[in-house]
């Protein structure tokens, strides 16, 4: 029997583990040389009618969290993922978050019992999460001004709000 990503049972079992390990370990750099360079221009098209990241646009810190509809820790972060965007878009925010589901049911699903108030983007192929070399679901990376990647976050556990939102005001240039 398969689950919807086409991946055995006991295999997604397997995945949903190594996952949980991965929440134990935070914040960890996507690749040493990655953070503080410029990334490049992410045009997969988002729900708001904008690229994921576009060459320019208002905002000053764009948070990107990758996330799949079979994973218990992204529901735990779209509820936060509401209140940044609505604390602090007026200030320069925008959260993207990237689905790598290749079934689109299971993204509706998922977004009828977790409804986004920020813009959602669909990478079923994970050309974008390959880029990105995303491991574990849900993980976030930070862009700043210039494009700048700022830092990455992976899983996501209630006790990890506080530091993610300093993180984001001080990248804003806010206080939380």
């Amino acid at each position: 029997m398969t689950s919807s990503l086409g991946l055995p049972h006991h295999t997604r079992r397997m995945c949903l583990r190594a996952g949980a390990a991965w929440l134990a370990v935070g914040s960890l750099p996507l690749s040493a040389s990655a953070m503080g360079d410029a990334v490049p221009p992410i045009t997969l098209q988002a729900s708001d009618g904008e690229p994921v990241l576009p060459e320019v646009g208002p905002w000053r810190v764009t948070y990107i969290d990758f996330w799949a509809s079979w994973c218990a820790p992204c529901k735990l972060s779209f509820p936060w993922m509401n209140e940044m965007h609505d604390k602090w878009s007026s200030q320069g925010l925008r959260v993207v978050a990237i689905n790598l589901d290749r079934n689109q049911a299971d993204v509706l699903r998922f977004l009828q019992q977790n409804p986004a108030r920020f813009a959602v983007a669909l990478d079923p192929g994970a050309v974008v999460a390959k880029r990105f070399d995303i491991q574990a679901m849900p993980t976030s990376i930070t862009i700043g001004p210039n494009r700048a990647m700022l830092f990455s976050h992976r899983g996501f556990r209630l006790q990890d709000r506080q530091d993610l939102e300093r993180r984001i005001s001080g990248a804003l240039g806010l206080k939380s």
